[in-house]
C-alpha cells in the first residue's frame, strides 16, 4: 500500500506551523465569509470547472445547464467550496470539545452498530460539505483511518493535506495499488475511508442509477465490503448557519453472502448512489460537482 508521507522540507514545515498557530486568530465565521471573494474570483477563472458542475446540476435539477437557476446553483456551489479551504485551515486550530460543540450528530449510534461485527468498517462519503468535519468524529471516536485519496500535482498542497490529515490520525494512501493494504486494515477491525462520486474516470466505475439517469460510480467500497465482510457506512457533515454543522452517520449497509458477488457489489454501489442523492437533493449547492459523473452530461 502507497503510504502517502509529507515531505518533510523546512518550508513545509513552516508553513503547516504557521497554519496552526494562526488560525485561531480570525474567528470562524469571519474566516468562511472571507473565503468568498478567492471563491468568486476561482468561480470567474476555472471555466472547465464551472461547465462540469453545470452539467452536473443540470442533471440534478432537470433545467438547462445555461438556466440561471443552475447558473446560481454553479455559484453557490464555488461559494461553498471556499468556505471548506477555510474550514480545512481553521479546523488546525480547534480542540475535540470545539469540534463537539459545533457538530449536531444523526445516526452516531451507526458507527457502534458496524464496529460491534468485528469486520472493520468501510466509511463512504462524498465530495460534500466537510470532510474535516467528518472524519474529526470519526477520530474522536478513537478509529485508526486510513483514507484513499488521488495525488495532487501541486506538490505543496499535497504536502499540507498529508500533514494535516497526519495531525488528526489519519493515514493517507494513494489510489493506485492500495488493495492490498486495505483489505488488511479492514480484517484488523480499523477503517478505510473512500469517496462515492469520484467520477467517470475511476477505472472501477459500475453503472447505477443516479436522478433517475444512468451515472458511473467506483465499486471500491463495495468491493472491499464484499471481501472482507466489513460493513459500509455512509456519512457526511454539511454546513448549518452560525459555523455549525450537521453529520449524518447512515445505518451499516452489509455485503449479502447469498448474492452473486457482482451483483451484491453492484447492489451495494446502488445504495451508495441511492443515499448520497438524498443528500445532494437536501443540500445541492454543498456538493462539489466539479467532477463528471453522467458518461452523456
Amino acid at each position: 500500500m502507497a503510504v502517502l508521507r509529507s515531505s518533510g522540507s523546512f518550508a513545509s514545515r513552516f508553513l503547516y506551523q504557521l497554519n496552526r498557530r494562526s488560525a485561531g486568530l480570525i474567528p470562524f465565521e469571519l474566516a468562511q465569509m472571507l473565503a468568498i471573494p478567492p471563491a468568486d474570483a476561482v468561480h470567474a477563472l476555472w471555466p472547465s470547472k464551472r461547465r462540469i458542475a453545470a452539467a452536473n446540476f443540470a442533471q440534478v435539477t432537470g433545467l438547462p445547464a445555461d438556466d440561471p437557476r443552475v447558473e446560481r446553483l454553479v455559484r453557490a456551489c464555488f461559494r461553498h467550496f471556499g468556505r471548506y479551504f477555510a474550514e480545512a485551515l481553521h479546523l488546525q486550530s480547534w480542540d475535540s470539545e470545539t469540534v463537539l460543540d459545533r457538530v449536531a450528530v444523526e445516526g452516531e449510534e451507526n458507527f457502534a452498530l458496524a464496529a460491534d461485527r468485528g469486520r472493520g468498517i468501510v466509511f463512504v462519503s462524498g465530495h460534500m460539505g466537510s470532510t474535516e468535519i467528518a472524519a474529526s468524529l470519526a477520530v474522536l471516536r478513537g478509529y485508526q483511518i486510513r483514507a484513499v485519496t488521488e495525488e495532487l500535482s501541486a506538490g505543496w498542497l499535497m504536502d499540507w493535506i498529508v500533514r494535516t490529515r497526519q495531525a488528526m490520525g489519519i493515514t493517507l494512501v494513494s489510489a493506485d495499488g492500495a488493495g492490498l493494504g486495505l483489505i488488511r486494515a479492514l480484517r484488523r477491525g480499523g477503517m478505510v475511508a473512500m469517496v462515492i462520486d469520484a467520477g467517470i474516470e475511476r477505472p472501477d466505475s459500475i453503472p447505477v442509477q443516479f436522478f433517475g439517469r444512468p451515472a458511473l460510480f467506483p465499486s471500491g467500497p463495495a468491493r472491499l465490503a464484499r471481501l472482507t465482510d466489513a460493513a459500509i457506512v455512509f456519512g457526511l457533515a454539511v454546513r448549518r448557519p452560525g459555523g455549525l454543522f450537521k453529520a449524518y452517520i447512515c445505518p451499516p449497509l452489509l455485503p449479502d453472502r447469498e448474492r452473486a458477488p457482482d451483483d451484491d457489489i453492484a447492489r451495494m454501489t446502488q445504495e451508495l448512489a441511492r443515499t448520497f442523492e438524498g443528500f445532494v437533493r437536501r443540500y445541492p449547492a454543498q456538493w462539489y460537482a466539479f467532477r463528471r459523473i453522467w458518461a452523456d452530461g
